[in-house]
């Protein structure tokens, strides 16, 4: 079975009035944990809508869709109600047990240390490990393999918009 994500992971719960903004269905972690499913499209799209040009900087190995729209500064900002969120962005792209990940933390839009692996990142925003079970597992993550249909329309989203 296949293991492919892309989000936005934040500490506690996100605000109501964020997720109905920017369309987003909050997935409940362990740990206090809240998963947001993204794409690049959906990123794209908010970055286009709202007029903004700034990027996040990443590791010059990122993956070429890995979204490091400087919006998503703006939506983790909304979301957790801080000028400066402690949020990570995730990817995931197994199948069969080949494949890989991708992840960074950021505070604000300053990038945190990692080694670009989801653990690391998940580590920054305070999970703990238990004994033979790394940080993905611990919060869960396994059991969301996939993103939600919703996200499909920002393909189209994009296109009206011309990005």
């Amino acid at each position: 079975m296949g293991h492919s994500i892309t989000a936005i992971v934040i500490r506690g719960p996100a605000d109501p009035a964020a997720l109905e903004t920017y369309d987003l269905r909050p997935v409940a972690l362990g740990q206090g944990l809240t998963l947001l499913h993204i794409d690049h499209y959906y990123s794209a799209y908010w970055q286009a809508r709202l007029g903004l040009r700034d990027f996040l900087s990443a590791p010059p190995d990122a993956p070429c869709i890995f979204p490091l729209e400087g919006v998503l500064v703006t939506i983790a900002a909304a979301l957790t109600g801080r000028a400066a969120p402690l949020f990570a962005l995730i990817q995931t792209d197994y199948f069969g047990g080949a494949g890989s990940q991708w992840a960074m933390a950021y505070e604000g839009a300053r990038a945190l240390p990692g080694d670009g692996m989801i653990n690391a990142a998940l580590r920054h925003l305070g999970v703990r490990r238990r004994a033979g079970i790394d940080e993905f597992d611990a919060v869960g993550l396994g059991e969301h393999r996939s993103p939600p249909d919703y996200l499909d329309r920002y393909v189209d989203l994009c296109d009206e918009l011309g990005v």
